[in-house]
This record gives structure tokens, C-alpha cells and sequence, in this order.
């Protein structure tokens, strides 16, 4: 394993996402958390597109000269199919049996990754130690591993940007970090953290200053985005603008019944169909184009909900058997109009948008608590990743 120790340095927390790249400068400043320094650029080529590389390297450097950053100290973060987390009840070893640990980690943690453990990057963490009844003590293990590919493409574009990748993190390890030292947040019951994201919807589930259990979700603001481009043929740019803009109705939002939240994907085009612009004034016609976002944007949130709820179901039913206490949620989709409340509204958990900046001083605490937290949460935790040390590498 690899634990960093405390440090003094200013860092830079760089989340890498689908359209944009974002950054955040973390200092230490008379005892305390201080960022002057953060930005976001958008990222010019798709994902799937050959230039992609260029276009996220080119993008890192523009951010870093715009929001003219004083260190090239780095840290990034990984998530999706590609990153497994997962927390291991061990037999016990003490702190002099070190090596037989790791060997029974790695023998243990090969039933749970789906992939040959050559191709990861593999590190694991002890959470504590638990009373196993009569078979003594045991212990808790929290072991993560990422596809090597993927970890190293992050520090390849970071360094091909002229920067220092310090460490690559993951994702939802990061929304942990962000809360616990952000808010100075141990929470005695289990909290969830959602990120709705642009690629990605990171949740993880923390207790104490831990993380307890993450899941990443495949269907996130972009989502919503490509389905708002193919059934109402806009551009990416003005997709995304109508997805903010329009959102979630608040009508809709007051009467719509849980059936409507179930639509599946297959029946969408029928409701898309009902809601086709007619040949009356264009006042009509932008009102149908509005109900026609509306329910594109309703029926994805409403499915990556019922994953939140799903997760939380089987962290309560097969790890913890304690019920999470409260969901904080996070993300750029958020910004999309009403989402919040949505949200808020389906989920049988009491939910809050999360700000994590409570503790963090500097021209950070200007901006809107929303817009803050939608943006830069990510960045924030992977900063302290490297500032505040500890933790799996």
C-alpha cells in the first residue's frame, strides 16, 4: 500500500469529465483550507472521437494558464465500469502480519473483480477491527482496484500537459474526502453522496471519516443530453442549454404520479410522439418543444433515482443492515432546472443539495452554494486527496 503523509503544498484537484475539465487550487492558510484559484473549460472533441487526447490535454492547459494556478502538483480520479470498490470482512491479523494480510487480500479480493489481477492497479486499507462473535476478532478491508489503461491515461495526459501527477484517485472516494473535511462531517449513521455527473453518477455511502460502499452509474446528465439531440434534433451545445433551461416542470413535478417515473426507455418516442409541435404560432410550438425536454429529462432522472434507491436498498439489506440516514447530492445535472427537487421529491430518503465548502475560506466562498457544489465538489476532494494524506492510493 501506499499512504502519503500530511503536506503543506498547495495542490490542484483536476476532475477530467466528459465535456469539461475542471480544477481547483487547495492551499493551507493560518491553520485552515483556502482556494483563490478554480475554473472549468470545456473539452473541444467528443469522447469517442481520434483527437480526444489532444482536445483533454489542450484542455488542462488552457485551464491551468486561465485560472492561473501556482503549482503543477496534480491530482485526478477515476470512476466507472473500470473501478471496483468493495469492503472485505477479514480474518484478523495483527500489525506484524502484514504480509500474510495482503497475500489473504488479494486471495479474497480475485472473487469480486472482474478482471485478471495483472491488468489492475490493486491497493486495499483496513477500516477496523470487529468483534466476530465466537470466532474472536475480524477485520474490515476495503480494497479497490482499476483497470492500469485507465490509470494510466490519466497520468499520461497530465503529464503530456506539462503537469505532475502526484496521485490518481477514486472518484467516490473523493465526494468522501470533500464532505469529511469540507464540512468537518463524521456522520455516526450512514449518509449517501451522489454525484449526478456529465459521464458518470458516482454514489458512495460513508460512516465515520470512511466510505462504506460506491457504485458508479452509467446514465448521467450526458445521457440526457444525447436523447434530448436525437429526439428533437439539436446540437450538442443547444441540447444541453434546453436540458438546463427546461429541466424538470414544476407542474409536473406537483402531480405527476410514480407511473410516470417508470416510463421505460423503449416507450419514450410514444410520449415524445404525443408531444410533437403542431402548426399553430410558435409560442405553441416552443411550449411543446419545452413538455417534450420536460419528459426526456424527467424519465432519466427519474431512472438514475431508482438506482440511488436500489443502492441504498442493498447497502442497508447486505452490508451495515443500518438504513442510510440522509443522501447529499451533488453534480453538474443538478443545474438543470428543478432537478433538485425532483430528486428530493422520489427518493423515500431525506435529501439535500450538498455544499462542502463550509470549511474552505478564499474567493471560493463568493461564489452561489449550488453552483459551487455542482462544480468543483469533485476537484475539492481530490485535492485533499494529496493535502490532507491518507487513505488508499
Amino acid at each position: 500500500m501506499g499512504f502519503l503523509k500530511k503536506r503543506k503544498r498547495p495542490t490542484v484537484g483536476l476532475d477530467i469529465g466528459h465535456s469539461s475539465v475542471k480544477g481547483l487550487e487547495l492551499n493551507h492558510a493560518g491553520g485552515g483550507l483556502v482556494s483563490n484559484r478554480f475554473g472549468t473549460v470545456p473539452i473541444e472533441e467528443a469522447i469517442d472521437s481520434p483527437k480526444r487526447n489532444e482536445a483533454v490535454v489542450e484542455a488542462i492547459r488552457r485551464l491551468f494558464d486561465q485560472a492561473d494556478f501556482t503549482t503543477k502538483r496534480t491530482v485526478t480520479g477515476v470512476s466507472g465500469e473500470s473501478v471496483i470498490v468493495r469492503v472485505l470482512r477479514m480474518p484478523y491479523f495483527s500489525d506484524q502480519e502484514s504480509s500474510e494480510l495482503e497475500f489473504a487480500v488479494r486471495g479474497e479480493a480475485q472473487d469480486f473483480i472482474p478482471f485478471d489481477m495483472d491488468e489492475v492497479s490493486f491497493d486495499y486499507q483496513v477500516l477496523g477491527v470487529l468483534d466476530a462473535g465466537a470466532e474472536g476478532r475480524a477485520l474490515e478491508v476495503l480494497i479497490v482496484a482499476a483497470q492500469k489503461d485507465l490509470v494510466a491515461w490519466h497520468s499520461e495526459v497530465v503529464r503530456a500537459a506539462g503537469l505532475e501527477p502526484k496521485v490518481v484517485d477514486v472518484g467516490s472516494f473523493a465526494l468522501v474526502n470533500a464532505v469529511h473535511y469540507g464540512k468537518d462531517y463524521a456522520p455516526e449513521a450512514p449518509v449517501a453522496l451522489v454525484d449526478i455527473g456529465s459521464a458518470v453518477t458516482n454514489i458512495a455511502i460513508m460512516k465515520g471519516d470512511s466510505t462504506r460502499f460506491t457504485r458508479d452509474l452509467s446514465t448521467a446528465g450526458s445521457t440526457i443530453t444525447r436523447a434530448i439531440m436525437s429526439d428533437l434534433g439539436l446540437d450538442e451545445k443547444d441540447a444541453e442549454t434546453a436540458k438546463i433551461l427546461h429541466g424538470i416542470s414544476i407542474d409536473t413535478e406537483e402531480s405527476v404520479d410514480e407511473e410516470m417515473m417508470t416510463i421505460s426507455q423503449t416507450n419514450l418516442p410514444d410520449v415524445i410522439e404525443e408531444l410533437e409541435p403542431g402548426n399553430g404560432q410558435s409560442s405553441a410550438a416552443g411550449s411543446d418543444i419545452t413538455q417534450q425536454v420536460n419528459a426526456i429529462c424527467e424519465q432519466f432522472l427519474g431512472e438514475i433515482v431508482s438506482e440511488i434507491k436500489r443502492c441504498l436498498l442493498f447497502y442497508e439489506n447486505q452490508l451495515d443492515g443500518q438504513p442510510v440516514d440522509r443522501v447529499f447530492l451533488t453534480g453538474g445535472t443538478l443545474q438543470m432546472a428543478n432537478a433538485d427537487r425532483y430528486v428530493q421529491r422520489l427518493l423515500d430518503t431525506p435529501a439535500e443539495v450538498l455544499d462542502p465548502f463550509e470549511n474552505v475560506g478564499g474567493t471560493i466562498a463568493a461564489l452561489d452554494p449550488i453552483v459551487r457544489g455542482a462544480t468543483y465538489t469533485t476537484s475539492l476532494g481530490l485535492a485533499m486527496r494529496s493535502v490532507m494524506g491518507g487513505g488508499v492510493t
